[in-house]
């Protein structure tokens, strides 16, 4: 317990609270953007099926946030206000594990990393043509992970009087919660990525550059937010194997990072499609095809592609010119006479 003496719990938790605060900021912004992107796209596209999964998935990430974030700050009214008259009084209120509010927290961290576990196993369901064979070992890891996790809510309630988080009874719990979501992410992850890899390298012979540039802009924004997860993760199962207090910061820092990160999918894939729907808008309209030059046989052995091109039409007002140009002098043009042939006369 030397870890967890070097870095006090009052500290550790007042340096979540306001660490956690500072990521509900960032995802609040960022799910007012990712709703108003869902908006767009549904407008756009008609997509409604998949922007409802989305858009309340979403907001139950940012309720339970809210919720999240409630609880932490009535508890640091009631640990340092309440119960800080006392030299002990701060720290004894935090250790009390079987609190109300402390399992309410724990619940609610514990029903958000299921949402965000969930919904990265129905984006694996979804790249793999909704392959329910694909389905099988996540769907074990999700059922492991809930009952690890509300596992750990229950060994709280049975907790009497003041204890630590790192009790023998709940280190099985919280370690195999934390293994089992990590590895979630991480194997959905790799398959994810590794399918559309695979999906890229059939069909660049057809759409060589398109494909590409779309398929690996969507690896990297799945690999860059699984890695923002793992990353927060393995800090916090490291913290708490080392018996430090700094788990709780993790912890904390956790509810709202993973509303932090399904939205900035959102956001991404979503303004990647707003500028791939302006730059196509033209091109589509104004795609040429190549006709066969001697005929349908040698066509065959030159098969044409539709050719795209971007047209940039800009245009320039010039005020002064315009008005120079209205008062211009008028130029009178005069005729060459015109013989009529028919009528023999001449006409000016």
């Amino acid at each position: 317990m030397a870890a967890a003496d070097s870095f006090p719990l009052p500290r550790a938790e007042l340096i979540a609270l306001f660490l956690e605060s500072l990521l509900f900021g960032a995802f609040a912004v960022l799910y007012f953007i990712s709703i108003w992107i869902l908006m767009y796209r549904e407008h756009r596209h008609g997509r409604s099926k998949v922007n409802k999964w989305m858009f309340a998935t979403a907001t139950t990430m940012f309720v339970l946030a809210i919720a999240h974030l409630c609880f932490d700050v009535q508890r640091a009214v009631d640990g340092f206000i309440v119960h800080g008259g006392t030299p002990t009084g701060t720290n004894d209120f935090y250790s009390w594990l079987s609190n109300p509010t402390h399992v309410g927290k724990s619940v609610i961290y514990i029903t958000q990393t299921l949402v965000g576990d969930c919904f990265v196993t129905y984006r694996l369901y979804v790249v793999w043509s909704r392959s329910r064979f694909i389905l099988i070992l996540p769907t074990l890891l999700l059922i492991g992970t809930a009952i690890a996790g509300y596992g750990i809510c229950y060994e709280l309630t049975q907790i009497k009087g003041v204890g630590a988080i790192f009790e023998n009874n709940l280190v099985p719990w919280i370690t195999s919660f934390f293994s089992l979501s990590l590895t979630t992410n991480v194997l959905a992850t790799l398959l994810i990525t590794g399918r559309i890899m695979w999906s890229n390298h059939r069909v660049k012979q057809y759409r060589a550059g398109y494909a590409a540039v779309t398929r690996w802009g969507v690896i990297e924004t799945i690999v860059q937010s699984a890695a923002i997860y793992s990353a927060a993760l393995v800090s916090l199962l490291a913290t708490y194997v080392a018996g430090s207090n700094a788990q709780y910061v993790c912890l904390d820092a956790l509810q709202p990072l993973i509303g932090v990160v399904f939205t900035l999918i959102i956001i991404r894939v979503g303004l990647n499609e707003t500028a791939s729907d302006a730059g196509h808008g033209v091109s589509q309209d104004s795609r040429i095809t190549a006709a066969p030059a001697h005929g349908p046989h040698h066509a065959s052995h030159y098969p044409m592609r539709p050719l795209a091109i971007n047209v940039s039409v800009s245009q320039t007002h010039d005020a002064e010119s315009l008005d120079g140009f209205e008062r211009k002098d008028v130029v009178h043009v005069t005729k060459d006479p015109v013989l009529d042939l028919e009528s023999g006369s001449i006409t000016p």
